[in-house]
């Protein structure tokens, strides 16, 4: 990277840059303060999906540091960081001495300047994201679609910048945000381009095109041929039918991205404990969440075990009227009597791209045994559920596959009990298929199959 001449009005940001970096200790939050204080005249940014305005008004103050993508589809150094490379120095310092996780990695730097970001989903963002804001103010959270409000005034938070955010009201003389991401072309850098960025700090700048575990996480895979899934799924079902015994149920799940989508849920259903289950299928491509309702019948004589009697069959559609169909499930749910059995699965996405599901979506949730850790279910990612109403937090079994555009396969098997009291409890294994290793397996078997002889003609 050439000399790049210096903007006026960032040259004592970029000088003061130079003796912090010149000091044996690592940057502080208020070194940070002071630098970026220097700057009396901010750059400017066209952010439409951030900015206040929206469209009609999409001008902000903010800067890119690090990596930022270019015009041909890849990245290159960002101009701030070639006009300014020892103040992205001291930002770069100053993540490594103060960011909770050592491990997080990251290419860019986002610096928001005195504005308050509307509710959006990041663009050219793999997800995992770091945030703190600096300066004097109060307010200025961060707001989040699966999270809820993080205050991240002077320190650190993670987040999903695939999920809503915004950033909320704030009062004070100045507000620094910095949201450290990565783009999705980091692995794919020139080796011109990566040596500079590693030269100024950031920490996910490679050329190889390999993703490291942590961001293979959240990349779309590949395609799954949608007749090759079918062919697939229906085979693995009748070589690994659904469990059956005392209380035994079994869901099966995948997203849309993986062959338009596949799910079922079964339950036992012959007292005698034998293999006679029900499995209710659910059609693929439909978005939402499927669900079945079911009422646990305890053993009438000592020689039965624990069935299910199929109740209802609900299907809300959390994609496509996400407010409405929301309040339909909580409503639903807070009707349940107690110990009513609910088994969930997906055969498309539960939620819309855009559209993240709700807090209320993941408490009532909660009102059926999921823990309070329960992880967001992303777009076209499946999950698999089963609880019951009044059940303890963290008594429900569940399966998720947190990974952008899925192609895993999920299957949860659990056996629920009850006791003399008539309490209920349930244990659980569950597993997943790659479902693109499968497919290809199943493809080199054909092909290096012999071929069938032709019968003889008479």
């Amino acid at each position: 990277m050439g000399k790049v001449k210096i903007p006026e009005h960032l040259v004592k940001a970029e000088a003061f840059a130079g003796t912090l970096l010149a000091k044996p200790k690592a940057p502080t939050n208020a070194d940070v303060t002071k630098m970026f204080r220097l700057i009396k005249e901010w750059p400017t940014q066209q952010r439409p999906n951030v900015a206040p305005g929206g469209y009609s008004n999409p001008v902000v103050e903010g800067m890119v540091l690090g990596l930022c993508p270019n015009r041909s589809g890849g990245c290159s150094v960002a101009q701030a960081s070639q006009q300014c490379p020892q103040l992205t120095k001291v930002v770069t310092r100053w993540a490594a001495a103060t960011l909770p996780d050592a491990k997080f990695r990251y290419g860019s730097i986002q610096v928001n300047y005195n504005y308050r970001a509307r509710k959006h989903i990041d663009q050219n963002n793999l997800g995992p994201s770091f945030i703190t804001s600096l300066g004097d103010h109060t307010g200025g959270e961060l707001w989040t679609g699966d999270r809820g409000v993080l205050d991240c005034h002077g320190c650190w938070k993670l987040f999903d910048g695939n999920t809503e955010h915004m950033t909320q009201p704030y009062e004070g003389r100045d507000r620094y945000s910095f949201i450290l991401f990565t783009p999705d072309k980091y692995n794919r850098l020139t080796s011109a381009v990566c040596k500079t960025a590693k030269d100024l700090g950031v920490t996910a700048a490679t050329t190889d095109g390999a993703d490291d575990a942590y961001f293979s996480n959240f990349r779309d895979l590949g395609d799954v041929d949608e007749d090759a899934h079918v062919a697939f799924t229906e085979q693995h079902h009748a070589e690994n039918p659904p469990s059956f015994g005392s209380g035994a149920l079994s869901v099966e799940t995948n997203g849309y991205a993986a062959g338009r989508g596949w799910g079922w849920i079964a339950w036992q259903t012959d007292k005698l404990g034998k293999d006679k289950v029900h499995v209710e299928k659910f059609k693929k491509n439909a978005t939402g969440i499927h669900v079945v309702e079911l009422e646990v019948a305890p053993p009438a004589k000592p020689h039965h075990v624990v069935t299910f009697d199929l109740v209802e069959v609900h299907r809300f559609n959390l994609y496509q009227d996400t407010d409405r169909e929301t309040a339909r499930f909580a409503k639903w749910v807070d009707k349940l009597p107690a110990n009513r059995v609910v088994g969930v699965c997906i055969t498309d996405t539960a939620m819309a791209k855009t559209r993240p599901l709700s807090k209320q979506v993941y408490d009532t949730f909660r009102l059926l045994g999921a823990p309070d850790s329960l992880t967001l279910i992303g777009y076209r990612e499946p999950f698999a559920f089963l609880g019951w109403k009044g059940a303890p937090k963290g008594a429900a079994a569940l399966a998720q596959d947190a990974k952008k555009q899925s192609k895993e396969l999920l299957r949860l098997d659990a056996v629920l009990a009850t006791d003399a009291a008539g309490r209920l409890s349930m244990t659980h294994t569950s597993s997943q298929l790659k479902l693109l290793e499968k497919l290809d397996e199943a493809a080199d078997r054909e092909n290096t199959a012999p071929p069938k002889k032709k019968a003889k003609s008479a």
